[in-house]
Order: C-alpha cells, then structure tokens, then sequence
C-alpha cells in the first residue's frame, strides 16, 4: 500500500529556457548547413528532429515519488531508471530548501557537490542521509507530507 505518492512535472519556466536554447542549437545548426553550402536533406532536418524528440520527452517525463511498506521509491519517468531506498538505509531525513542549480548543477537527476538530487523546480525538498552512499534530495511541492511519510515507514521498521 503506498502511504504517499507525489508525481511532478518540470516547472514551466525550466521547460521554456531549455526549449529556447534547442531552438537557438537548432537555427545555429542550419545556419551553419548553409554557412558551408551542405545541401545534405539529413543536415536540416537534424536540428528540428532534436527539438522535436526533446521536447516530446521532457512534455512526457514526470518525477514519481512513492512511500509504500518497502521503502522511498523514485521515479523520473522516461529519464532515468527508478531508484529504491529502503528505511533502513536511511539515517535522517529532513525539510530543507536548496538551490538547484548551485548545488547540483540544475534540475533533473543530478550528481552534485551535495549529493544526488531529484528535482522538477521549486526550491523545497526532502534531504535524505544513507547509511551508505552520498546524500539524495527529492524535490517536492508538499515537503512536510513526504518527510512524515518516510519518517512513519523508519519507525515501522525499527524494533521495538
């Protein structure tokens, strides 16, 4: 039985930038096509065919985050293979904010300075310390629920 469920979606202004930038990749690519006369069919429709299959995964992509009997489970559907945390593994979580792109680098799955972090936009987010293995932060629009969770399944697990 899952005991919360959070799916995320990239925040709009995230997927506006990037979208700009593979448009601006996009009319560099042809500008340059035909910078050097290269009248290959395959060469303009590279550029546009990029944009087009980005865009269509990030549009399709979502972070999954559940808290069931087993453990933390997430999901960055379409991106990146699932990841599971058992409550054992965890030593303490905690609500915190963070900065995206100055601690990890952006948003996405990243591997940053401060550990491994799971992020859609926003700027709050649940900090969890292994017992093995960097830190993960999971990105959430609803922080305190998520940490309840986790904290309800680790002391389900402990003996007691």
């Amino acid at each position: 039985m899952t005991a919360y469920h959070e799916e995320q979606r990239f925040h709009g202004a995230f997927f506006a930038m990037l979208l700009g930038a593979l448009l601006v990749a996009t009319i560099s690519t042809i500008a340059g096509v035909l910078a050097t006369r290269s009248a290959e069919p395959w060469a303009f429709a590279l550029g546009p065919a990029a944009v087009v299959l980005i865009a269509v995964l990030l549009t399709l992509s979502h972070l999954d985050v559940d808290v069931d009997e087993r453990g933390v489970r997430i999901a960055f559907r379409y991106l990146w293979p699932a990841r599971r945390i058992a409550f054992g593994d965890i030593t303490t979580v905690a609500v915190r904010r963070y900065w995206a792109l100055w601690e990890y680098g952006g948003w996405g799955v990243r591997l940053g300075p401060a550990g491994w972090a799971y992020v859609t936009g926003g700027d709050v987010g649940v900090q969890l310390r292994l017992r093995r293995g960097l830190p993960v932060l999971i990105g959430s629009r609803r922080p305190e629920e998520l940490e309840a969770a986790i904290r309800a399944g680790m002391a389900r697990g402990r003996p007691g």
